[in-house]
């Protein structure tokens, strides 16, 4: 089935998320799919995809020079910065590089999938998911390879919009728990059209609903609430730049349950990358994610 531009717009801007934690800066995207591609915004079936890439050499036009501007933050502030180098990506912790063209993520350590996108259903966010195909990836990738990861939206004034995956395969509609216990952290490449803050956040077994510890519910007052997951701040400027995150540099921002023991890393479920938007700053962007991979 084919759809015309306006068509596809107007299924994007009118997509609702049913189950959602009700804070509307991070919510729990509970119908997406990341293995049956049921929903607008869910994603294909396990992928074939290859192990991943060792990207090296000088940066291609298309790509962009990885930049040295930027910040990666927790809840209190800078916990590193982004590299300049192309160094190449270890394939055992490449979760996606996007080199078969779609975004998928690399059949390796029991990883498997694809991605998805989700947002608050107030604007329009591009592209448009197919059923039961991955999205595509866009030609123009970080350090000369072929391929990255674009998306678009403009409009979201409620807790914006992202993009997402889980780790493991879902069993039938479940989340299937993940163990991040032999990585230190999480890198990616990113660039955006304009200067950009994406929240980069893991849920876990203490803050997401499928982990039955705190209360999926739509009550903005309830502070045991899930949904206030683990994550940091990144600044995505003009130019291709390298980012790595600590799980220990991860903090909630302080609305859901709080978990005092942390990020729980042998119990992980979904990576996600999210631009906040309100009703006084709406959330409007175009990023572009790269060789995005668990390190040691």
């Amino acid at each position: 089935m084919h759809l015309s531009n306006a068509t596809a717009a107007l299924a994007v801007s009118m997509l609702t998320l049913v189950g959602c934690a009700a804070e509307p800066q991070e919510d729990e995207p509970n119908n997406n799919s990341n293995n049956t591609g049921a929903t607008t915004s869910g994603g294909s079936g396990p992928s074939s995809a290859g192990t991943g890439s060792t990207q090296g050499g000088s940066p291609s036009t298309n790509g962009g020079t990885p930049g040295a501007s930027g910040s990666v933050s927790g809840g209190s502030g800078p916990v590193g910065m982004p590299s300049g180098n192309c160094a190449a990506v270890d394939p055992t912790g490449l979760i996606s590089d996007f080199e078969t063209g779609m975004a998928e993520v690399a059949v390796t350590a029991g990883r498997d999938g694809s991605w998805f996108l989700y947002n608050d259903g107030t604007g329009t966010q591009m592209p448009v998911k197919i059923p039961n195909t991955p999205l595509a990836a866009e030609a123009g990738g970080a350090c000369s390879s072929a391929f990255a990861f674009h998306t678009t939206g403009t409009g979201f004034t409620v807790w914006g919009a992202g993009l997402g995956t889980d780790f493991a395969p879902k069993s039938g509609e479940a989340r299937t728990l993940y163990d991040l216990s032999a990585y230190s952290g999480i890198a990616l490449r990113a660039k955006a059209a304009a200067t950009t803050p994406v929240r980069v956040s893991i849920s876990d077994i203490n803050t997401a609903p499928e982990g039955l510890i705190c209360e999926d519910t739509t009550d903005n007052t309830n502070p045991a609430r899930c949904g206030d997951y683990f994550g940091a701040e990144l600044t995505v400027g003009a130019e291709f730049a390298d980012f790595t995150i600590k799980f220990s540099d991860m903090k909630q921002r302080g609305w859901g349950l709080p978990v005092a023991a942390g990020f729980d890393k042998t119990k992980a479920y979904t990576l996600r990358m999210q631009v906040k938007g309100s009703a006084q700053a709406p959330a409007n962007f175009d990023l572009w994610f790269d060789d995005i991979r668990l390190v040691p």
